[in-house]
């Protein structure tokens, strides 16, 4: 048996046990808190005592049976060997008072026979009486065990008892019988310091270095207690690693400490051995939270201070309390155990209670409330709410969630729990969409009921709305008060936008035939359309009131997306931006996820391959498929686009096989039929990619929505034409396309004529492809940049201007690969002639040629020649949009040029210097 820190009490009392022979009788005491090892040291003097051929008596006293009169003191004379006569006489002797432990009489008569008992069993040899757990010991046996000891005063008689003396209002009877006499010795065992333990686990065979590494884990995690170390130690006992050579001083140990079973067990196990009210305590503060004064504990477990006091005291003294808090999670768990939940539910909410009325932060009141499983008051349900809005603030939705669900359960007011359910589903949303669901049923039952607010009304419609339910979401949206915009202009700017979301999620012509006509949805007849321009005002209204603990993610990506088919990338752009790192801090999933789709599809829109692609795959990683609804064509149609026009094929197929199918195709599928369609078209399967495109037309024919800047399908249309061999085809559908679309919309106009000057002969081709470069230099499109400059490239050499060609394709080949398009820069590389030539020494040229340029004025000119427009181009220098008018001015003098469409895209090969 190994002692660590112990040897000076194992010293005294084999010092006692020495003595005896010529002292007599000698008393010693073994105290200190629970764990602390009394047993092991009363274990070792013992076996110490028999080797020296002493004759040692044992009993150990125990809570449960402190009731049995004198069950201590049998339990010391049944170990002895005695003739039948004896044994039946001394049964007598215990059993003739009854079995009331109260009844401390014992005649002088039988005190002394027993005492005769003991000596003539010793037969002359040292008599050790050992005594463990002495405070559960029953009164009755402790009496009489220290009257035999004063029979035996002249005999080698050694008495040692362990005792843990937690309250004060026990009698100490061992100290107090023998604490001034001179036989007695008192043995105070204290936890193992930081050397201690690092011995301990030496003696462990972990060797020096290892030991003294993990001490002060071991330390930190157990107070010292040898109990609590030897636990800890065996859930370690997987991360020791020994080698099969035997050699302890080479063991390799972990340099952390992992609390597991053996650790959990054994603090269960003393908490529900040592004295209850031990437990009730602990019990307490584990419900509290965290360290909590003993008036506080006082109040909630209705007991006296004194009780509270000690019992934080010994607590800490075991090793499982550390500054008035628990040193491990496993402890506070342990604590709890056993207790049913209705006792459980119960303390919580005697604890909310009495947090509450102590002005505790709603938090901390709302977590035993949720504990407790609410309380159905009208407090609690206040608590509860604002404890879900500062969850918010804190960026933690799921705990806010919490918090509503309990709310919601406990409200009384059927428009309060409208509300709360309302509030529960917008949360619920911004983690997991799905999960909404759920709430539709009481969501439509408040409905009826006429307790469901606007604002309620608003977000069930737009649930429904996500889910393709557009039918349904328009006709609740139709139940929003009219005058509400009157009062609440953001309220009708985000109807508004509800209302836009519902027609672009509904089922397009000939997808939903339930009335049987072919026609598209009630919904687009019942939903009134606002005008353009008024929906890009309540956008900005939307945007600028956005708080993301609060406002619908729906409505907030109708606006984005307002902004983005309207052209204003930048405005889109800087709002996700903004918005950002406050869904970051909320840890909003489905936020994160539409504000990644909104800043792909911007990307595709630029031109930028490289940033598409990685906000969409952000969009579909952060928010699986199944929880995206009616909008799941818009993060699966951007990377689509931009793994095909990078040249990786193989996933964009990969994306397409594996996109989950639409029953009923909205228009924002339709992006995704386009997409796969243009992936149809660069892998020549020209059938394929007339039969989505086509879908697109016919889903989309007399629809208000059927416009380029939405989806601009006709292009590849005509693409598809041409390399079928069928001009006439292709210049049909440009020509809708340019009738269609908007005059100031110049990436569809020039990606048009792009395509137009296929159908034209080499002269008029190479006139068209200069009129797409300029017009696609103000787009701000880099792809469509670059494919029109490198269809310039081939016209002008089938033109045999052979200058222009090779500069044309290096501009091409420069800007294909800004924008990632690696396979068309591919194409270039290995085209050779102009295309070929050395990247180096066009960048010198560049450079020479611009010489006359400031630093300021290379870093202007370079991002205006890529396509940038004023105002991202001021974000990106960190300059405002009136500096770079101003330096653009000067380039223009410098260079000879007019405007920004004169810019030499020879700009882009010299970049914007560091």
């Amino acid at each position: 048996m190994i002692l660590v820190e112990r040897y000076i009490e194992l010293h005294i009392m084999k010092r006692m046990l020495d003595e005896c022979t010529t002292n007599g009788r000698t008393v010693g005491l073994i105290t200190g808190p629970g764990g602390a090892g009394k047993t092991t040291l009363l274990s070792s003097f013992s076996e110490y005592a028999k080797n020296t051929g002493a004759l040692v008596l044992s009993a150990s006293g125990a809570r449960s049976e402190q009731v049995h009169s004198l069950g201590v003191l049998r339990q010391i004379f049944r170990s002895i060997e005695l003739e039948a006569e004896v044994a039946e006489r001394l049964e007598n002797l215990l059993t003739a008072r009854g079995g009331d432990c109260r009844d401390l009489s014992l005649s002088a008569c039988a005190v002394d026979e027993l005492a005769g008992i003991l000596r003539e069993a010793a037969g002359g040899r040292p008599l050790v009486l050992a005594v463990d757990d002495t405070q559960y010991a029953d009164p009755a046996s402790l009496q009489t065990l220290l009257l035999i000891l004063r029979r035996l005063a002249s005999s080698p008689v050694v008495a040692v008892f362990a005792e843990w003396r937690i309250f004060s209002s026990k009698p100490p009877l061992v100290l107090a019988e023998c604490i001034k006499q001179p036989y007695f010795h008192l043995l105070d065992l204290k936890p193992l310091t930081l050397g201690g333990v690092a011995d301990w686990l030496r003696q462990r065979r972990l060797g020096k270095a290892n030991a003294e590494r993990l001490a002060p884990a071991f330390r930190a995690a157990t107070g010292g207690s040898p109990l609590l170390l030897q636990a800890l130690f065996q859930d370690q006992r997987h991360g020791f690693d020994e080698p099969d050579s035997g050699d302890v001083e080479s063991v390799t140990a972990r340099e952390d400490v992992r609390i597991g079973a053996h650790f959990t067990v054994a603090v269960e196990a003393c908490l529900h051995r040592w004295d209850p009210r031990l437990l009730d305590v602990a019990r307490g503060l584990a419900v509290l939270g965290g360290p909590a004064s003993a008036a506080v504990l006082v109040r909630l477990l209705n007991t006296e201070q004194r009780t509270v006091v000690e019992a934080l005291n010994a607590l800490a003294g075991t090793g499982l309390l550390r500054s008035g808090w628990f040193r491990h999670p496993a402890a506070r768990a342990a604590a709890l155990s056993g207790l049913d939940d209705a006792a459980l539910a119960a303390l919580y909410e005697r604890t909310a209670l009495l947090l509450h009325s102590d002005g505790a932060v709603p938090s901390e009141v709302a977590e035993r409330l949720v504990a407790a499983g609410g309380v159905a008051e009208k407090w609690s349900v206040d608590v509860l709410r604002n404890a879900a809005w500062q969850a918010m603030r804190e960026g933690n939705p799921g705990r806010a969630a919490d918090f509503l669900e309990v709310a919601h359960e406990a409200c009384g007011d059927a428009r309060e729990r409208a509300e709360v359910m309302g509030s529960l589903a917008r949360v619920r949303w911004l983690m997991t969409p799905a999960a909404v669901t759920s709430l539709l049923v009481p969501l439509y039952t408040a409905l009826e009921d006429g307790s469901l607010a606007d604002r309620g009304i608003v977000a069930l419609s737009t649930f429904l709305a996500w889910q393709g339910r557009a039918d349904e979401a328009a006709t609740v949206l139709e139940r929003v008060a009219a005058p509400a915009g009157e009062f609440d202009p953001t309220g009708a700017a985000e109807s508004a936008l509800a209302r836009q979301w519902i027609r672009w999620v509904v089922p397009l012509k000939g997808t939903d035939r339930a009335d049987g006509t072919g026609t598209a949805s009630c919904a687009v007849r019942t939903v009134e359309c606002d005008s353009w321009s008024d929906l890009v005002k309540s956008a900005e209204q939307v945007l600028q009131c956005c708080r993301i603990a609060d406002a619908l993610p729906v409505t907030v990506l109708s606006a984005l997306l307002v902004l983005t088919f309207d052209n204003r990338l930048d405005d889109a752009q800087r709002w996700c931006e903004a918005l950002g790192p406050e869904a970051e801090a909320h840890r909003a999933v489905a936020w994160l996820a539409m504000l990644a789709a909104v800043q792909g599809l911007v990307a595709v829109r630029r031109g930028d391959l490289v940033d598409a692609e990685r906000h969409s795959r952000r969009a579909l990683t952060v928010m699986p498929q199944h929880n995206w609804g009616a909008a799941l064509g818009l993060p699966l149609s951007c990377l689509v686009h931009a793994t095909t026009a990078m040249g990786r094929m193989d996933e964009a197929e990969a994306v397409i096989k594996e996109a989950l199918p639409e029953a009923h195709p909205n228009p924002f599928w339709l992006h995704f039929l386009h997409a796969r369609g243009r992936f149809h078209v660069e892998n020549n399967r020209l059938y394929a990619a007339l039969a989505d495109l086509r879908a697109c037309g016919r889903l989309l024919a007399g629809c208000d929505l059927d416009h380029p800047g939405f989806v601009p399908w006709r292009s590849d249309l005509a693409e598809a034409w041409l390399r079928l061999d069928d001009p006439l085809g292709a210049k049909a559908a440009l020509e809708d396309q340019l009738a269609l679309a908007d005059v100031e919309d110049k990436r569809v106009r020039g990606r048009s004529l792009r395509i137009m000057a296929a159908t034209a002969r080499p002269p008029a081709r190479a006139s068209l492809l200069r009129d797409a470069v300029q017009v696609l230099l103000e787009s701000g499109d880099r792809l469509e940049l670059a494919l029109a400059l490198a269809d310039a490239s081939d016209a002008e050499l089938a033109c045999g201007r052979f200058a222009e060609s090779r500069l044309s394709a290096q501009q091409a080949k420069r800007m294909a690969k800004i924008c990632g398009a690696e396979r068309l820069y591919r194409r270039l590389q290995d085209s050779g002639g102009a295309a070929a030539q050395d990247d180096t020494a066009a960048s010198q040229k560049g450079i020479q040629r611009f010489a006359s340029l400031s630093e300021a004025e290379r870093k202007v000119a370079a991002l205006a020649a890529q396509g940038r427009s004023n105002r991202e181009i001021g974000r990106t220098l960190f300059i405002t949009v009136s500096t770079v008018e101003q330096h653009l001015t000067k380039v223009y003098r410098k260079l000879g040029v007019s405007r920004r469409s004169g810019l030499p895209v020879e700009l882009c090969l010299v970049g914007p210097a560091d």
